[in-house]
């Protein structure tokens, strides 16, 4: 083999415009400002602006998989709701799902107080391991978010972990969930889990 069989075509970018964050960092008061500037998906982690990696197929199908089985068995009090922000002031993450007080929603919801979230939901993808079974869990659990559910794909299934608050803070497994979910926090649930086909 040779040098040029093995050479890969540099990875090429654009430029984006990524704000400088003023003094103590941007909030989510600023998101409405921040979305007209940036031209992609964000979120903010301690005042700083940052970039979402894209989604894979699997990621979106199961997003929407749960969603509308979520949507169809949510009480009238319930929204599911996706690519919304959770506001923890100037950490700001956006849950792939998530069950809100519908009293708090509105069409311009960008992001909910953690007090108004129920659930929140967090696909598993390549770059987000770290940030999905260590930092989220632990950000979602200190700010009183009472259930929390990872999926994880197991050779393209939907693998559910479901974890419920503790009355001293962090979060307890409550169960490992391969074809069906059936759980009565943070209302009463029970869903198949299809096969994530296309």
């Amino acid at each position: 083999m040779t040098a040029a069989e093995h050479f890969e075509e540099p990875i090429r970018g654009h430029m984006v415009l990524v704000p400088t964050p003023p003094p103590g960092g941007f909030t989510a008061h600023d998101l409405p400002r921040l979305m007209e500037v940036i031209d992609t998906r964000f979120e903010l982690l301690d005042g700083e602006v940052v970039m979402m990696a894209p989604s894979t197929h699997w990621h979106n199908e199961v997003i929407d998989i749960l969603k509308f089985a979520l949507r169809r068995i949510a009480p009238d009090w319930a929204v599911i709701a996706s690519e919304q922000g959770v506001d923890l002031g100037s950490t700001v993450p956006e849950p792939d799902l998530l069950a809100v007080s519908r009293s708090v929603v509105t069409a311009d919801s960008l992001a909910f107080r953690p007090e108004d979230v129920h659930l929140v939901v967090e696909v598993v993808s390549r770059g987000t391991r770290t940030t999905d079974r260590i930092l989220r869990p632990a950000q979602y659990a200190e700010a009183g978010i009472k259930c929390f559910w990872r999926i994880e794909n197991e050779s393209n299934a939907i693998v559910v972990y479901t974890f419920e608050l503790l009355p001293e803070g962090g979060y307890a497994p409550t169960g490992v969930h391969r074809t069906r979910v059936v759980v009565d926090r943070p209302f009463p649930i029970d869903i198949e889990l299809p096969e994530v086909t296309w």
